[in-house]
């Protein structure tokens, strides 16, 4: 974590128009390993961009009236294209000036992940952080108005969910992994996988209680361990065992979850593929802290409980077209507003260039967050979309709207879980030369 907090030093960040999926590092007959999140494919280069912006926000985050933002950002990124030992790296940052106080600052992001797939074996180890002023909701940097919504990468699994929306109040998430596939035939292979996770609030919003200190600052450790096979030349399935435990600091609340995946994946065609997984998911029971008035400290007995775990998705990419859907169901660290959740989760993006000069981009997403230990329903939702227009071979300009909404039972009221509509509409432009071909690493 210390190293890849020192690289996020400088103030580069994130824009510019759709890249596509990096697909999983590998060869044809060994393990399949993707160690990380889904970088946009650069096939070796190295490449960068700046871009600068300026937004109209109305209701930001639970403020009344109307305010603006001024935003200036960028991007690095590099991708090996070995097939022995692929290295990805990502960096982007941005400086947010707002008239709405407490919300500037920095943004950053940096993911980082480098594997060795020969001789039967697939090994990787990933690093993935994140710095931002408020909840992430749209685009790569989770900022709206910033003109990425082209650049959504698949999210990392295995980082903190922060599936309801708190007001503005700056938090470091970190993610670590490792992971290990062996291959036992052409078409059998074991693997496990663990990860170490972090969310911490350092925000300017909060209780000022000591417990609850402008959010609650949880750690998850997670392992897994399964047995992988090839169904067919376009198809696979494994099954897998998982274990996950969750703690909070300041806080004496603990619980753990287990449970069984059966995954199934299909190649359809060249243009459709699709992702199935779904199991038992049982929660432990356990003691959680609450706090029940401003200084006094409630407890509150949670039995065990079991459910069903899944993901879906759905990746359509013809032409000029470039379509994902998603759904996810499972269990939380409560996303700093309550000691564990359960969530269900739609989302959806679109891209399509116009012609050679333009292009469209759509991302919606919805949220369905019920409390483990408190009572009452979260939903949330939040979609926007972005025209782009080429100006030159390495000058493009960006028109974007965001619109955010958020319910919060009554059991949230008070805290810092956002409740409300805010929305948001930006112009700007990003500079994106070619990349540059650096060979591998």
């Amino acid at each position: 974590m210390k190293a890849s907090l020192a690289m996020m030093g400088m103030i580069l960040g994130i824009n510019g128009i759709a890249h596509g999926q990096a697909a999983p590092a590998g060869t044809p007959s060994g393990p399949v390993f993707n160690p990380g999140p889904t970088l946009p494919s650069i096939d070796g280069s190295f490449q960068y961009a700046l871009s600068a912006s300026e937004s109209i926000q109305a209701g930001y985050f639970g403020s009344g009236g109307v305010g603006t933002n001024t935003n200036l950002s960028g991007r690095v990124e590099y991708l090996s294209p070995s097939q022995v030992h692929p290295l990805d790296m990502y960096y982007g940052a941005g400086v947010l000036l707002s008239t709405y106080q407490g919300s500037n600052g920095i943004y950053q992001n940096f993911s980082i992940s480098q594997s060795y797939i020969a001789h039967g074996w697939a090994l990787g180890v990933s690093d993935s952080v994140s710095y931002l002023p408020q909840s992430p909701t749209t685009g790569e940097s989770g900022i709206p108005g910033t003109g990425d919504l082209g650049l959504q990468p698949t999210p990392d699994p295995n980082s903190p969910v922060q599936s309801v929306l708190t007001i503005y109040g700056k938090r470091l998430a970190n993610t670590v992994g490792g992971s290990v596939e062996r291959e036992l035939t052409g078409r059998t292979s074991i693997s496990g996988s663990a990860n170490y996770g972090i969310l911490r609030f350092i925000g300017d919003q909060g209780s000022g209680n000591s417990i609850f200190n402008d959010g609650l600052n949880s750690d998850q450790i997670g392992g897994q361990a399964g047995i992988n096979r090839r169904l067919s030349p376009l198809s696979n399935g494994s099954i897998s065992a998982y274990y996950s435990t969750y703690t909070y600091s300041g806080n004496p609340t603990a619980f753990d979850t287990k449970g069984i995946n059966l995954v199934y994946s299909r190649q359809f065609s060249r243009t459709l593929a699709m992702s199935l997984s779904a199991g038992p998911q049982y929660v432990n029971g356990f003691q959680a802290f609450f706090l029940e008035t401003p200084t006094t400290l409630a407890m509150r007995q949670v039995p065990g409980s079991l459910n069903v775990a899944a993901n879906a998705s759905l990746t359509y990419t013809r032409g000029f077209d470039s379509v994902v859907l998603s759904y996810s169901r499972g269990v939380n660290a409560g996303s700093g507003v309550q000691t564990g959740a359960r969530a269900d989760s739609f989302s959806g993006s679109w891209q399509r260039a116009i012609g050679p000069d333009w292009a469209v981009g759509t991302t919606i997403s919805y949220t369905r967050t019920t409390g483990l230990s408190l009572v009452g329903l979260t939903q949330t939702a939040y979609g926007g979309i972005q025209l782009s227009r080429r100006i030159s071979p390495s000058l493009s300009a960006f028109f974007s709207y965001t619109g955010i909404h958020q319910s919060t039972p009554a059991s949230l009221a008070g805290g810092i879980a956002y409740s409300g509509f805010s929305q948001s509409g930006s112009f700007g432009i990003t500079y994106a030369p070619r990349a540059k071909r650096l060979g591998q690493l």
